[in-house]
């Protein structure tokens, strides 16, 4: 039986991790049977959880587990999701509030929240990486952890193979395809960038003529306006966080407060009745589960292929998001053509911001971290040397606790 743990699954949001796993076993019998190890820090959520996954999976030969124990989720796991948020969503509401004070987007991901988050997440997720390397170090490791490209970097320094994983990629090829109503499952495309920071630059229909270059000759519309400007000024169809630096430093509150309403009303429906769906679970929309996470599990496990979209180490310790073919313990990457047209500033634009964010997380200062920020375009040019001293005091403090108590987060 192939051992799965989810990190972090006490999220009443893996609801949607289950009813994914559920679709995709409906559908693909090779999966076979399954240890589902959920672990998570609330004991109640957990426990709901749980008996939700076993209520929707057992039928398939699942079985599941519950532990609030790191140690014990790890012990022979061999594909280890990791979901988890140190901190919880109410260290993401501090985070957001952070950015809101300087003015700019308070996104967890991206700017001087996002460089915030890693900051937050180094220790915890450099302490959970050398407890996975001991205990399952040959467990493949499906990261979903934000910032994804630096968490991931974070959790290969210490030689875990590991993967993060993304839908947005294959969400923005879904909605261009859509506009000219053509099934995507039919197009053969490329991507270059990094998380949430990428551009689809070709996208064609098997060996026929590039659909980008295609919409350039339309009629131009309300449904293809976009597209032609994006395709005019870059060369590429960018991702949807691109209007965070192509519009500027927008002020923007964040989300975290309304996920944790959110968060709470679906856990309370699942403690009243673990066996039902909860209907608040509608509310947040969850592709990357169904679309991403479990068909690369499923590929993994050899019960089907799967063209990915998947950030992968690239040169050193820099992790870019790259189109892959998964298959078993097999990971080929898909090669695009060289980067053409203006996007490719953007994607060096982006590539230097990144080494400089994981110059910063391998050597805190104020000044490196001023530099990162210097170099990216969220923050406000002259909001960087407060964001980085106020980041450096949360990275300093959060150390010397870590110190006092042993190191454990």
């Amino acid at each position: 039986m192939t051992r799965v743990s989810v990190l972090g699954g006490s999220s009443p949001f893996t609801v949607a991790l289950v009813d994914a796993i559920e679709a995709n076993r409906a559908l693909n019998p090779r999966l076979g049977e399954w240890v589902l190890v959920l672990q998570g820090r609330n004991v109640q959520n957990l426990n709901a959880v749980a008996h939700y996954a076993q209520h929707r999976l057992g039928a398939f030969g699942t079985s599941v587990v519950s532990t609030t124990d790191f140690d014990a989720a790890l012990t022979d796991a061999e594909i280890v999701i990791v979901q988890t948020r140190f901190g919880g969503l109410e260290a993401r509401v501090s985070d957001e509030l952070f950015a809101c004070e300087l003015g700019c987007r308070a996104d967890e991901t991206l700017g001087p929240c996002g460089l915030l988050s890693a900051f937050r997440q180094m220790l915890p997720v450099d302490d959970l990486a050398i407890r996975m390397k001991a205990i399952c170090p040959g467990a493949f490791v499906v990261n979903m952890i934000n910032p994804l490209s630096l968490t991931t970097a974070m959790m290969l320094r210490h030689g875990l193979a590991v993967v993060g994983i993304c839908e947005l990629p294959l969400a923005t090829l879904q909605a261009f395809a859509r506009t000219l109503r053509i099934d995507p499952a039919e197009l053969c495309w490329s991507y270059q960038g990094l998380n949430h920071r990428g551009f689809i630059p070709m996208a064609r229909i098997g060996d026929g003529d590039d659909l980008l270059q295609r919409v350039l000759q339309l009629a131009p519309d309300t449904a293809t306006q976009k597209y032609r400007d994006d395709i005019l000024r870059l060369g590429a169809i960018p991702t949807k966080y691109f209007a965070f630096f192509d519009g500027g430093s927008v002020h923007e509150r964040g989300r975290a407060a309304a996920l944790i309403s959110l968060r709470d009303a679906i856990a309370g429906e699942l403690v009243a009745d673990a066996t039902q769906c909860p209907a608040q679970i509608a509310k947040r929309d969850m592709p990357w589960y169904a679309q991403a996470v479990v068909p690369l599990v499923a590929a993994r496990v050899g019960a089907q292929s799967y063209d990915a979209t998947i950030n992968v180490a690239v040169d050193g310790f820099l992790v870019e998001e790259r189109r892959a073919h998964v298959l078993g313990d097999r990971i080929d990457i898909i090669e695009s053509a060289p980067a053409k047209g203006p996007f490719r500033d953007w994607l060096a634009a982006f590539e230097h911001h990144e080494r400089l964010s994981l110059a910063a997380l391998a050597d805190p200062t104020p000044d490196t971290i001023g530099e990162a920020l210097a170099a990216d375009r969220i923050t406000p040019s002259d909001k960087v040397r407060t964001a980085a001293a106020r980041i450096f005091r949360m990275w300093r403090d959060t150390a010397s606790n870590a110190s006092t108590a042993g190191g454990q987060q």
